[in-house]
Formats: C-alpha cells, structure tokens, sequence
C-alpha cells in the first residue's frame, strides 16, 4: 500500500542519517584523539579519558635536550608581538618536523625554550643517538628562520644531558606530561651557560654516543 511504502522510504531514510551520523561521530573521536595525543603521550591520554590515573613512572636513562634562542630579549623588545609569534611559529614546526622524523618526545615549549626528549614515553636503547641528531637538525632548520628585524638566521643554543628521570601527568586543567629530577636541571644548565650555534653535551650523554659511526 502507499502508507507502507512511505514508511519504508522514511526508515530508509533513518538508517541513511543514523549511518551518516556513525560516520561524523568516528571522524570526530579521530580528529580529537589526534588532538589529545599531541598534547600528551597514547597511554596517558587513554588513562585520563577512562577517568583513569596516570602512574608516575621512572626512566632509568634518557636523553633530555633544551633550546633557546640568542639573543630572543632584544628581538622581542625590537619586534612587534605578531612578528615574534610568527618567527616561533616558523621555527617550532620545523623542530616539530624533526621529533616526528627522528622519533622523540617533544615535551614542551615556554617562550623561545624547547624542550626534547628521547627514551620515553616508550624505552629504547638508541635515545641518545635519536636526540643528537634531532640537535644537528635544529641548528641546520634554525638558521633557515630569520630574524623580523635584522633578517639574519637564528641562531640556537643546545644543551643535552643523559640520565634518569620521572615522568607523569601533573593538573586537571590543561594537564601536562612532565619530567622530574635534577638530571632535567643539568639539561637546563647546560643549554643556559652554552655558546650559540653549538651543542654541548654532558659526559653521561657523550659516553652513549661516542662510539657511533656517525
């Protein structure tokens, strides 16, 4: 009859909709798990989402690596704001390019600092290897970026240190993935008391490396 075919038509119709709803839904939930990983490591976001806590776990020997920038005071006070973010920008997804490549963990970015690391979150035993190459690339795609004044490459300083560390989840708003132990403060110093252009590594860090080919 004509009521049964139209209401065929209209549970056809459902079906289609529910079908292309299904098909929103998973595009979203991939468009925010691809989110919520760049901010944090797989295993770390899959906890946090099922309402999970997040162990705080012990790495017996990674490879930590800061950055900054010479000279980044002057060429913030001479700058106008908007070309500042733009210089960062620019050089930030360049080092992000690296991460991905060379296969570390880029743990965060405060004002023109970088921060790296390789060994975790998933071991290996080539970490230190991994991050050495990530700072020979650094200083190559930094000086590919000028500065918005002087037109003149950036140059980076970089400081790497190998040793143990802790790393967990910290916050509720906005958590964030960090690194604990004085072997992150030797990282930092190293990289702060550098020359630009180099990089300078501690003894730990040179004895993993020393015997490379490359």
């Amino acid at each position: 009859s004509v009521a049964e075919f139209r209401m065929m038509q209209q549970m056809e119709l459902l079906l289609d909709n529910l079908k292309q709803a299904q098909s929103d839904l998973k595009r979203e939930k991939a468009l925010t798990d691809r989110l919520l990983y760049s901010i944090l490591p797989e295993s770390a976001a899959n906890a946090l989402r099922q309402g999970r806590a997040v162990p705080v776990e012990n790495y017996d020997n990674v490879t930590i690596l800061f950055s900054d920038i010479k000279g980044f005071t002057s060429i913030c006070h001479q700058s106008q704001p908007l070309e500042v973010v733009r210089m960062l920008n620019e050089m930030y997804m360049r080092f992000d390019q690296l991460v991905v490549a060379h296969k570390v963990y880029k743990v965060e970015t405060i004002g023109d600092a970088y921060m790296v690391v390789g060994g975790l979150p998933e071991p290996n035993e080539d970490h230190a290897h991994r991050v050495a190459r990530q700072a020979l690339d650094m200083l190559v795609e930094a000086g590919k970026v000028l500065n918005p004044r002087s037109k003149q490459p950036l140059e980076i300083r970089v400081g790497i240190h190998s040793g143990a560390v802790l790393a967990g989840v910290v916050g509720l708003c906005m958590p964030r993935y960090c690194l604990f132990g004085n072997n992150v403060n030797v990282a930092n110093r190293t990289e702060a008391t550098g020359e630009p252009g180099r990089i300078h590594l501690t003894q730990p860090t040179y004895e993993l490396i020393k015997d490379s080919p490359e």
